[in-house]
């Protein structure tokens, strides 16, 4: 085999083993894009608001934690 020949055919297997790396780069990137989203929506599934009911009257504020009742 000549030298062209050998840089032909060097070149042909590294444009295909190029094309191979973006196909897998492209296909790991949409399975983990699709992963991201079911994990988005397991989460966003899990967190059910329930309604709280007030305890009691009395609030508390501040970094002292200074507590006030409600006047009704």
């Amino acid at each position: 085999m000549s030298r062209k020949t050998n840089i032909t055919m060097t070149k042909i297997v590294l444009s295909i083993s190029f094309i191979i790396l973006l196909g897998r780069l492209v296909y790991s990137g949409i399975g983990a894009y699709s992963h991201h989203q079911n994990q988005k929506q397991q989460q966003t599934d899990g967190q059910t608001v329930t309604p709280q009911e007030p305890t009691s009257d009395k609030t508390c504020t501040g970094t002292l934690k200074t507590c006030r009742y409600h006047k009704d």
